[in-house]
């Protein structure tokens, strides 16, 4: 029969193995390879932190996005864009207005004078804080509405129809008939 000194030593030289541990003076020493692997892996789990914490900053937050509107809907979605700005005052605020397959020519650019004199004009947003993108054709005319921090990089345009697929309707929106597209 072991003693329970025996089975303590027992042990400790299966630990010492296991580990790769290696016994100098009397004092336990990682191996040579034990401490190159635990470096490589201090290094990646910091590389992984830091990797996660910078993918986290860069990204923008959408607020709305709003198909088929007339204008006394997009100003209630405008209303709660303004609210969200103002409750962030470092960050910008990114329009991003989609023309529709079937729209008529000049009508995503009457949108986004109309957008920004609405939350400029009406709303008290300072202009420098909101910037308004023409995003390119999706199937129904869209705005789609951002905030990002000054760090972040600004929200992406994604158009899912290519300017040839686009067939106006007849007639085009002048600018001076900006102004009836929303009642300013």
């Amino acid at each position: 029969m072991r003693t329970i000194e025996g089975l303590d030593t027992l042990c400790a030289a299966r630990l010492i193995r296991a580990l790769d541990l290696a016994i100098v003076d009397g004092n336990l020493w990682l191996n040579k390879k034990m401490r190159i692997f635990k470096s490589i892996l201090a290094s990646l789990s910091l590389l992984l932190m830091m990797t996660g914490a910078a993918s986290a900053a860069v990204e923008s937050r959408k607020v709305d996005e709003i198909s088929m509107f007339n204008w006394e809907d997009l100003m209630a979605r405008l209303d709660f864009y303004a609210i969200e700005l103002q409750k962030a005052p470092a960050s910008s605020g990114y329009i991003i207005v989609y023309d529709g397959r079937l729209s008529r020519r000049g009508e995503a650019q009457a949108w986004t004078t109309c957008i920004k004199n609405y939350l400029v004009e009406r709303r008290g947003m300072d202009a420098s804080r909101i910037k308004v993108m023409n995003g390119g054709y999706r199937e129904k005319i869209t705005v789609e509405m951002w905030l990002a921090l000054p760090a972040d990089s600004p929200p992406k345009a994604t158009p899912t129809i290519k300017p040839k697929d686009v067939k106006y309707r007849k007639g085009s929106l002048k600018k001076k008939n900006w102004r009836s597209l929303c009642n300013i």
